[in-house]
């Protein structure tokens, strides 16, 4: 339903929409005002999503107050006697307007769209909260955006280049020792070679899948940066290892964080000694737990 509040001063304008509003199936009415004053000052703790509000009112008209009240979650409808304030009513970004006198047919009409409007909001906001990206370290390594698409590595060796980034964490990283690290069989040239090229792959793919990484070329190597907010499993597991005294709750989220070994899918050589070390930490401390 929708969370309702009218602004009226005619009372027999306002009864009349408190009754379509009331019996009307779609609607929730929270809040029914004639003086624009007290509507001010309770509005903003109502939540309301949707407001009817009366354009022409004395000492507080209804386009000032909807400006001040107006949040990301709340539509604004005008109700007006005259149809020449509309471009008034659109300043700020009002769904609609109803020309007086208003009817229940009216205001059946138009929930629809208000309906619309706020799942169009509610998925927006649901999405907002998301992390601009997700990265599963632990057991299966899988990576995926703000969206929930799973990043697709155009060769493995991209992924494994991303992979070594991450566990360096914003360090600058020489490429002698990326070629060495991911490339052990080649010879330098050729390694260096392969390190220009999987650089290349790696930032096409944060670019198609709209990630929030740079990555930087510095003194004679690289370094991936965040530009925005990143949920990696290894890092949440890393703060929780440098923490000298863990709760059990921290315990708790540490034991649901670790679903499987370090990259656990993957044959990552430069990553068993991690591996190991991270997989000791852990039993020590499920052991502490226990």
């Amino acid at each position: 339903m929708l969370k309702t509040v009218i602004v009226e001063d005619e009372p027999l304008a306002l009864g009349m929409m408190k009754r379509y509003i009331s019996e009307h199936p779609k609607y929730e009415l929270i809040g029914a005002y004639s003086d624009p004053f007290e509507a001010l000052e309770n509005i903003p703790s109502l939540q309301a999503e949707v407001l009817f509000v009366d354009i022409g009112m004395p000492g507080l008209s209804g386009l000032q107050l909807a400006e001040r009240v107006k949040s990301e979650s709340m539509q604004i409808v005008f109700t007006t006697a005259y149809s020449e304030y509309a471009v008034d009513a659109f300043r700020v970004d009002a769904v609609d307007y109803l020309v007086k006198p208003i009817t229940s047919k009216m205001i059946d009409s138009i929930a629809h769209k208000l309906e619309k409007i706020k799942r169009l909001l509610t998925l927006q906001n649901a999405q907002s909260d998301r992390p601009d990206m997700k990265v599963q370290c632990f057991g299966s390594f899988k990576t995926t955006n703000q969206e929930g698409e799973i990043v697709k590595w155009p060769t493995r060796k991209t992924e494994e280049m991303f992979a070594f980034f991450l566990v360096k964490e914003a360090q600058i990283v020489s490429k002698w020792i990326i070629a060495d690290e991911l490339w052990p069989d080649l010879d330098g040239k050729r390694a260096i070679h392969n390190v220009y090229n999987t650089v290349y792959r790696l930032k096409k793919t944060i670019e198609e899948f709209s990630l929030p990484l740079t990555i930087k070329v510095m003194n004679e190597g690289y370094i991936l940066e965040r530009d925005g907010e990143m949920d990696v499993d290894l890092y949440k597991f890393r703060s929780m290892l440098s923490q000298t005294d863990l709760t059990m709750d921290e315990l708790e989220q540490m034991n649901n964080l670790y679903i499987g070994p370090l990259f656990n899918d993957k044959d990552y050589a430069w990553s068993i000694h991690l591996k190991e070390s991270i997989e000791v930490l852990y039993m020590k401390n499920s052991k502490y737990k226990k």
